[in-house]
């Protein structure tokens, strides 16, 4: 256990155990009997838990104004002289998130504990494997081990719902994936023009995302059209993850057909991805950009808030209304990080936690409902108080924190 006075190769140490622990677990699974797979995930996510709250008493950072990566500057070469290196640290904002992601895997696990009755090695297999590349994308602080994660949670994600989902679970599979990919291809453009940009001035390559962003917001580097350009192939990857109107046409659908554990990481962990990388990336990187287009992306924010709830209103199917809300409140999210200014990030980050439990804790909720009485239609459910008082308090609860109650 890594201690505050360690040497920062320890601390490096403490960072890969949040990927090394999840990947054992998914061995783990694999090699196991069927029965024994949801016990090793549940006993897997559940050390990752612990072993992340370990690392949040480790961090040294918490009431820091800056931007600080803990630890500072921590590289496994790979390729030697071509600057390909696997760079992981920590910020305040990232290890918020990683402690969402590990808080929400147990509930997965347990929410799935009846609702998976066949294949389950390979459910909880592909749940880890989810783990591992949402842990490693808020991990990452090199653009190649950042990239490699954010597509490679693509793959997880498309099998848990087209093996699991609903009927309709062939086309939501295809149209999740198909979306995000294509988006996250422009983002690879704007990723590997920057680096070599930086290679062209400086005569090496790099890919750490700190020197990228130095570089890059630099006008003499890159100037203000060409921000506007990377800003527009990077805000191409990460909307659609957000997701930000009108590429949100893959969400509820993906929602309403993919299994419990699906749905909850889909709203509580995959959207934040976007959001996310936004915060990493778009802000720093090409500052001037944001300046310029803020105003009409934040137009895009404010009809992508009234649009999907005035859909909400008109829903009665319950996991269509929950996923067309979180496109609402993800349009919030995203408003508070282009407004530019502390009281707006800090809202935005703390808007992406409090979405990721209540919404999470909504479709876990809707799960439980499912799967006692086989429907989502809200015209044929009524009186689930008397039937299910303690599965009513906690969805109430839920409901009012996701609505923004104080006190929720």
């Amino acid at each position: 256990m890594a201690g505050v006075g360690m040497d920062e190769g320890e601390h490096l140490m403490t960072l890969w155990m949040l990927i090394l622990i999840p990947l054992i677990t998914t061995a783990a699974i694999a090699f196991s009997r069927e029965r024994y797979a949801r016990s090793i995930a549940l006993v897997g996510s559940l050390v990752t838990l612990a072993w992340s709250i370990v690392v949040a008493f480790q961090f040294p950072h918490w009431a820091s104004e800056q931007w600080v990566y803990w630890p500072p500057e921590d590289s496994f070469e790979l390729l030697p002289f071509t600057g390909v290196s696997i760079i992981l640290g920590v910020d305040s904002v990232s290890m918020l998130l990683i402690l969402l992601n590990v808080a929400l895997m147990p509930a997965c696990v347990l929410g799935s504990w009846t609702a998976i009755t066949e294949r389950r090695r390979e459910f909880y297999s592909w749940l880890m494997i989810l783990s591992i590349c949402v842990m490693g994308v808020f991990l990452a602080r090199d653009v190649i081990s950042f990239y490699t994660f954010f597509e490679a949670s693509l793959v997880p994600g498309f099998f848990l719902l087209a093996i699991y989902g609903g009927e309709d679970r062939k086309a939501a599979s295809y149209k999740f994936f198909i979306y995000t990919f294509t988006g996250s291809l422009f983002m690879l453009v704007a990723l590997v023009y920057v680096a070599w940009q930086y290679a062209q001035k400086n005569g090496e390559w790099t890919f750490g995302i700190s020197e990228l962003v130095a570089f890059t917001s630099n006008p003499e580097n890159i100037s203000t059209t060409e921000q506007g350009w990377l800003l527009l192939a990077l805000l191409a990857g990460f909307a659609v993850k957000v997701p930000l109107f009108p590429f949100h046409t893959w969400l509820p659908l993906a929602h309403n057909q993919a299994p419990t554990a699906g749905s909850v990481n889909f709203a509580a962990v995959i959207l934040k991805l976007g959001l996310y990388g936004v915060y990493v990336f778009i802000i720093p990187m090409v500052p001037n950009a944001v300046v310029e287009w803020g105003p009409f992306i934040g137009v895009l924010c404010i009809i992508g808030i009234i649009y999907a709830a005035l859909i909400c209103w008109v829903q009665t199917d319950v996991k269509k209304l929950v996923a067309y809300s979180s496109v609402s409140h993800m349009g919030f999210a995203m408003l508070g990080l282009i407004a530019l200014n502390p009281v707006g990030m800090q809202g935005a980050v703390y808007y992406m936690l409090s979405h990721g439990f209540a919404t999470g804790g909504l479709f876990l909720c809707i799960g439980m409902m499912y799967e006692r009485y086989h429907t989502k239609d809200l015209r044929e459910v009524g009186g689930l108080a008397k039937k299910m008082p303690v599965w009513s308090f906690f969805f109430i609860v839920m409901v009012l924190a996701s609505v923004a109650l104080p006190g929720t």
